[in-house]
């Protein structure tokens, strides 16, 4: 599969980083702007799959 690459914060929100109640997972939500949404929207394909993530500071 091609690499899915888009510009992206976390959003300035408590909830942005949730870790799970159990302790064994975490959930991360993205602010990205509308003019990455074509690479947002191939994650679609990815639904029910394991995928790894890879994060890089844009300056």
């Amino acid at each position: 599969m091609e690499k899915i690459s888009f510009i992206a914060s976390l959003p300035p929100i408590q909830s942005a980083v949730s870790v799970s109640g159990n302790g064994d997972g975490a959930r991360v939500k993205l602010d990205v702007p509308g003019s990455e949404m074509s690479e947002v929207l191939k994650l679609l394909l990815l639904t029910g799959k394991t995928f790894r993530v890879t994060v890089e500071a844009v300056e």
